[in-house]
């Protein structure tokens, strides 16, 4: 699991190293960019991960509720999810088809840096929330956002 929080915060701080000076027009370019990265990964995922994924996403206290979310499974289905959440770890593997995709959006908006990186990152996923298909790229987003600078994640 912890592979998995460390593949979330890889990606963000990824996100939050493209961001850009013109957020407001390159947002919703990003966003599309990134969904379209994430597509084929959350395809492979169970609507129980994503689930748990984005229930962490939206609580205080993101590495409890994913705890809590295991527990409650069971131990079979729990190993069942756990090793979904492990593959999440592709994102960072730059021979995996995810990884490439997710260098590649890096590389291509790598000269346009801003230094409110956060805020430009919640306009990214003011954007994947309103795109169709999306919703588990913001969750993982959001997740990634809070996990951020906690001990263990930096």
């Amino acid at each position: 699991m912890k592979k998995f929080l460390l593949a979330l915060t890889a990606t963000t701080l990824l996100l939050t190293g493209v961001s850009c000076k013109s957020a407001d027009k390159k947002a919703d370019e990003i966003a599309a960019d990134f969904c379209n990265c994430l597509s084929g990964l959350e395809k492979k995922l169970s609507a129980g991960t994503k689930k748990i994924v984005s229930d962490a996403a939206v609580a205080a206290d993101p590495m409890k509720s994913i705890q809590d979310n295991m527990i409650a499974l069971g131990e079979e289905e729990g190993k069942k999810i756990g090793e979904e959440m492990e593959s999440v770890g592709e994102m960072e593997d730059e021979n995996s088809e995810t990884g490439r995709c997710i260098k590649n959006v890096e590389k291509k908006y790598k000269d346009a840096y801003t230094m409110n990186e956060e805020k430009t990152v919640q306009k990214i996923i003011k954007e994947l929330e309103a795109k169709p298909g999306c919703s588990f790229t913001a969750s993982l987003m959001k997740l990634g956002l809070k996990m951020k600078g906690k001990p263990g994640f930096e």
